[in-house]
C-alpha cells in the first residue's frame, strides 16, 4: 500500500502540498449537509459582509470546508492550538449571519466545525477525531474560503485510506514516496519505503544513485524534479525502474556536499547549504496571508477526485492557481484569425465578448476537453491580451492597455483620496522665526476659505490657524517663503583728505646816504632803523662822525621778506666810506607742507533698514536775544549713514550720506565756523569690492607782488626795487565704500 511521508509546518513535502491543493480545488467532491439557519442571528461586522453558508465536502483523502460569504474576503490568517489539537481560521471583517454555531461532520479527517462571532471577525473552530494532528491548508477565491484538512497526522508516516484509483497495492518491498526538503541549514531528498529495504549507493560525477533491488513503485512517482529554478544544491531528482528494481538519480550542483543516511522505512541524502545561502526559499508558507494576494488563476486543470494523488513542487507559485468551471470544449485551429475564435468562445460562453481596435493577428491552437475559460485565459496569455469583466460582457484588450487603465483607475483613486484628505478641517501652529506672526497675518488671510480663522500669539510669536488642510498647506508655504533670515551688511567707508602747500617769498632792502664835510647828509628819507622810529636829516662836522655805530640803517627799498627766527633767511651788504654809506639785505623764504587725514566709519545693518554712526564735537556759541543769552550748539562730526538692500545676485545697492565736518574759524561774533565735507548718493557694489563714492580737489595758486611803482619795471635793476611773493596748495577729498554681506548660520528650529 502506497504511504505518503508528512511533516509539520515548515517541513511538509512539495508532492503533498501539490495534493492538497488539488484537494481543495477539485470538482468531483461528495456534499456532506450545509450548516442551517441558526437560532438567533449573530451581530453584523462593521464591514456589512455575512456568512451565507457553509459546505464540508470529502474526497477520499481530505475533507473540505468551503465558507461563502457576501462580500469579498479582505484579511484571513489561520493557525493550529495543540493539546487538544484545533485547527482555526479567523476571517476578518465578516460576521457570523444566520449560519448555526456547530456542524457535526463525522469524516475520518474532521470531527465538528464551530463558528463565533469575536469583534469584528468570525473564528472556525475545526475539531479532528481523537484530536488527531492532521496537516491542513486555507486557500481563497472572491467570497469563498476553502480550508482543506487531511493527508495524513502530521509527524508520522501513515498508510492512505484506501489506495488511489487505478493502482494496485505491492506485493513486496515498495518506493512510496519521493520528497524534497528544504531546511534553513540544509535540503534533503527523502526516499520512503514500506520498510527496510536494502539499497546501493552509486556516486558519479556532479550526481548520486540510490538503487533498491526489488523493489516497485507507483508509475505516479516515476516522474522528474526539476529543482533548478531554486537556490538550492539540489538540481534535478530522477526516478526509474529499471531490470534491478527502483533507481532514484539525483543531480546537484559541481562542488556540493552530500550525506546518506537511512532510519527505519527511509533514505535521506543531506546537502549541507553554504553559508549566507536564502532559507526556506523552496517551501511555500501558505498559512496567514491576506485573501488579496492570493489570485485565482491556474496554470493547469486539476486531476478529478479519485486518480492517483499528483506529487511535483509546490511554491509561492500556488497562490496563483485558478479553479476553471466553463463548458468543456474541443478547438482545432491553424492559423485562424483571432476574432473567429474569440467569436466561439462567446458562443459558448454565452458571453458578450468586445475587442478593441487594437486586437489583431491569427493564432494556432489545439485544445481537447477543456473549460472555454481555460481556453480563453491561455489564448490570451499568447497573444499578450487581457480582459475584464463587467456584467455579461467580456472586453478584450493588450495588457498594456489595461495596465494604463489600472493605473489611471489608480491615480483617480488617489486624486480623490487627497481632495478628500484637502477638505478635512485641521488646526495647526506655525512657529514664526525671523518675523513678525502680527505683521504676516495681513498676508494669510487671503487664503483661507470663509470659515477659516488666523490667530496670533505674540508671546511665542506664532500663527494659530484653522481651516481646510489644503489651506492650510498653502499658509504653511506662504510662510516659509517669507519667514526667511534677513541678510545683514557691513558697510565700512572711508574719508580721505591730503593737503598739501607751498609758499616762497623773495624781499630785498637797501638804503644809503652820501655827506659832505661840513654839510648836511643826503641820504633816504622816511627810512625806519631797526627800532621802528623814522630818522631825519643829519648834519656832521666831520667824517668821523660818520660811522656804523651811531648812524641806524636807513633804506631806499623796504620790502624784505616774512623772515624771522626759525624761519627764512637773508644776506645783507654794505659799503662804508668817510662821506658815502650804502646798505643792502636780501631776504628769501620757502615753506612746503603735506597733510593726510583718514576716517574710517563702519555701522552694520539687515537688509533695506537704515544705520547711521557718528562721532565729533558738539561747539557751544552764545547767542543774545531780547530773552536774554542763550547758550547754542553746532555740531562738528563725523558721520555715516546708509540704508542698503541686498540683490538677488549678490550685490548691494546703498543709500548712502558720508559726510566729515570740522570746526573752521570763528566769527567777529563768536559764532563758530564749520568747515564741511558731504556726499549723498546711491550706488551698486557687488560684495566685498570697494567704490568711490565722491572726490573734491580743491587747487590754489596765489602771486603776490609789491613793488616800487616804475622803479621796478626796469630790467634787472627793477629786482631791487620789489618783493615777490608765491603760493600753493592742493587739498583733496575722497570717500572710498565697501559693502560686505554678513554669512550667518541658521539657529536650530524651535520645538513646540
Amino acid at each position: 500500500m502506497m504511504r505518503n511521508r508528512l511533516r509539520p509546518k515548515g517541513r511538509y513535502s512539495w508532492r503533498y502540498q501539490a495534493w492538497l491543493a488539488a484537494a481543495a480545488l477539485v470538482s468531483a467532491m461528495v456534499v456532506v449537509p450545509t450548516l442551517v439557519q441558526a437560532d438567533a442571528e449573530a451581530p453584523p461586522a462593521a464591514s456589512g459582509v455575512k456568512v451565507e453558508e457553509v459546505v464540508v465536502s470529502k474526497t477520499p483523502y481530505y475533507t473540505n470546508i468551503e465558507a461563502t460569504v457576501s462580500g469579498k474576503i479582505e484579511n484571513y490568517n489561520s493557525f493550529k492550538l495543540n493539546d487538544p489539537f484545533r485547527i482555526v481560521v479567523d476571517i476578518w471583517g465578516v460576521a457570523q449571519g444566520a449560519v448555526a454555531s456547530e456542524l457535526p461532520v463525522g469524516t475520518p479527517q474532521v470531527k465538528s466545525v464551530k463558528l463565533s462571532q469575536q469583534g469584528d471577525k468570525l473564528r472556525m473552530l475545526v475539531e479532528t477525531p481523537d484530536d488527531a494532528p492532521f496537516p491542513f491548508l486555507v486557500t481563497t477565491e472572491g467570497n469563498r474560503l476553502v480550508l482543506s484538512v487531511g493527508g495524513g497526522q502530521e509527524g508520522k508516516v501513515t498508510s492512505l485510506d484506501r489506495p488511489a484509483a487505478g493502482m494496485e497495492p505491492s506485493k513486496g518491498n515498495t518506493v512510496v514516496g519521493i520528497d524534497l526538503e528544504d531546511l534553513p541549514d540544509m535540503s534533503n531528498v527523502i526516499i520512503t519505503t514500506s520498510g527496510a529495504v536494502p539499497h546501493e549507493v552509486v556516486e558519479g560525477k556532479d550526481s548520486v544513485t540510490l538503487v533498491f533491488p526489488g523493489a516497485s513503485t507507483d508509475k505516479g512517482l516515476l516522474r522528474e524534479m526539476d529543482a533548478r529554478k531554486f537556490d538550492i544544491p539540489i538540481r534535478r531528482v530522477v526516478p526509474a525502474a529499471g531490470k534491478k528494481g527502483i533507481e532514484v538519480a539525483v543531480a546537484f550542483a559541481p562542488g556540493s556536499l552530500y550525506s546518506v543516511k537511512e532510519n527505519d522505512n527511509a533514505v535521506v541524502v543531506s546537502f549541507p547549504k553554504a553559508a549566507g545561502a536564502e532559507k526556506g526559499a523552496v517551501v511555500a508558507e501558505l498559512r496567514g496571508r491576506k485573501a488579496s494576494s492570493m489570485p485565482a488563476y491556474a496554470e493547469k486543470e486539476m486531476e478529478p477526485a479519485g486518480s492517483a494523488p499528483m506529487w511535483g513542487f509546490v511554491t509561492h507559485e500556488v497562490e496563483s492557481h485558478k479553479k476553471y468551471v466553463g463548458q468543456r470544449i474541443s478547438l482545432d485551429f491553424k492559423d485562424a484569425d483571432l476574432a473567429n475564435v474569440f467569436r466561439i468562445l462567446a458562443e459558448v460562453s454565452n458571453l458578450n465578448i468586445i475587442t478593441t481596435d487594437d486586437v489583431k493577428g491569427r493564432v494556432s491552437v489545439r485544445l481537447i476537453n477543456v473549460p472555454w475559460d481555460q481556453a480563453l485565459d491561455i489564448v490570451l496569455k499568447s497573444k499578450a491580451l487581457g480582459a475584464t469583466h463587467e456584467g455579461n460582457i467580456l472586453r478584450i484588450a493588450p495588457l498594456s492597455s489595461l495596465r494604463a487603465e489600472d493605473k489611471a483607475r489608480l491615480d483617480s483613486k488617489k486624486e480623490v483620496e487627497k481632495l478628500k484628505a484637502s477638505l478635512e478641517g485641521v488646526i495647526e501652529t506655525i512657529p514664526v522665526n525671523y518675523s513678525k506672526a502680527s505683521d504676516l497675518k495681513g498676508k494669510i488671510t487671503d487664503l483661507l476659505s470663509e470659515g477659516g480663522k488666523v490667530q496670533v500669539d505674540d508671546r511665542t510669536n506664532v500663527i494659530i490657524i484653522r481651516d481646510l488642510r489644503k489651506n492650510v498647506e498653502d499658509v504653511k508655504a506662504l510662510v516659509a517663503k517669507l519667514d526667511s533670515a534677513t541678510p545683514q551688511v557691513l558697510i565700512e567707508a572711508r574719508i580721505v583728505e591730503v593737503d598739501t602747500s607751498f609758499t616762497r617769498e623773495l624781499g630785498v632792502q637797501w638804503g644809503g646816504s652820501y655827506k659832505s664835510e661840513g654839510s648836511t647828509q643826503f641820504g633816504a628819507t622816511g627810512i625806519q632803523d631797526t627800532s621802528g622810529a623814522y630818522i631825519p636829516g643829519q648834519t656832521l662836522t666831520n667824517s668821523k662822525d660818520f660811522t656804523a655805530s651811531t648812524v641806524p640803517p636807513n633804506y631806499a627799498v623796504n620790502l624784505p621778506a616774512a623772515v624771522g627766527l626759525g624761519s627764512g633767511g637773508g644776506i645783507a651788504f654794505g659799503i662804508l666810506s668817510d662821506s658815502v654809506r650804502l646798505d643792502l639785505s636780501l631776504s628769501a623764504l620757502e615753506a612746503s607742507g603735506k597733510g593726510k587725514v583718514v576716517s574710517s566709519p563702519r555701522v552694520v545693518t539687515i537688509d533695506n533698514k537704515e544705520a547711521m554712526i557718528e562721532q565729533g564735537t558738539q561747539i557751544p556759541y552764545s547767542t543774545v536775544s531780547a530773552s536774554g543769552t542763550n547758550v547754542q550748539f553746532v555740531d562738528a562730526t563725523l558721520s555715516l549713514k546708509v540704508t542698503p538692500h541686498i540683490t538677488p545676485e549678490g550685490s548691494v545697492i546703498m543709500k548712502l550720506e558720508a559726510k566729515n565736518d570740522s570746526p573752521g574759524e570763528t566769527g567777529a561774533s563768536g559764532q563758530p565756523a564749520i568747515n564741511k565735507k558731504k556726499a549723498t548718493t546711491e550706488v551698486l557694489v557687488r560684495d566685498g569690492e570697494t567704490a568711490v563714492i565722491g572726490g573734491i580737489l580743491q587747487v590754489t595758486r596765489k602771486e603776490d607782488q609789491q613793488a616800487v611803482p616804475w622803479l621796478s619795471k626796469i630790467p634787472i635793476l627793477g629786482f631791487f626795487f620789489k618783493h615777490d611773493t608765491t603760493q600753493s596748495s592742493n587739498r583733496e577729498l575722497l570717500i572710498f565704500v565697501t559693502p560686505k554681506i554678513l554669512k550667518t548660520e541658521p539657529a536650530q528650529a524651535r520645538i513646540y
